[in-house]
């Protein structure tokens, strides 16, 4: 569960980051950022069988609850990345594990705001698929992001010739 949320949290980053640096950046990459997100939409439509009516009103609810969840984990990862948890005095180990505990409190807490929100929006049936639509989508966005990192066009083979792969 643990690795779901971090992976969540790292995609949605970099498309938050993608977006703040198309600001600054040439019209392609507003353009790829544009795709990324929509992309990202359309993959949650396509998960949870989403109407247009739906999709307009559980994006605005679901971002926020994934810009609370960043927020909470950048708080205690930031306490807590300059000590190595094997270094822990007795103290410390048992501040990181309340910390910890706490953390996983707020996890549950605003997954449970979140859902009761979205009560009103989708039915309980599409709630209790959006674990698995995250899971399906995060992985999606990672093939993505790898595909436009990574252009497909040549790759140099073993005796050197460049050979297409498409």
């Amino acid at each position: 569960m643990k690795t779901t949320f971090k992976s969540i949290i790292f995609i949605i980053a970099l498309v938050l980051n993608s977006k703040i640096y198309a600001q600054t950046s040439d019209s392609s990459s507003v353009k790829k950022s544009s795709e990324v997100a929509s992309y990202r939409v359309n993959l949650f439509k396509k998960k949870l069988h989403l109407t247009e009516a739906e999709t307009n009103q559980f994006f605005p609810i679901y971002d926020a609850y994934i810009s609370d969840l960043t927020k909470s984990k950048k708080i205690f990862r930031n306490k807590w990345k300059k000590k190595p948890i094997e270094n822990l005095s007795e103290v410390e180990a048992t501040e990181y594990f309340n910390d910890a505990l706490l953390l996983q409190q707020k996890e549950v807490d605003l997954f449970k705001n979140c859902s009761d929100k979205l009560k009103s929006v989708i039915p309980m049936t599409k709630i209790v698929r959006l674990a698995s639509a995250e899971r399906e989508v995060r992985l999606k966005l990672i093939e993505k992001a790898n595909e436009v990192k990574l252009p497909k066009s040549k790759k140099k083979s073993t005796t050197g010739a460049s050979t297409n792969i498409n």
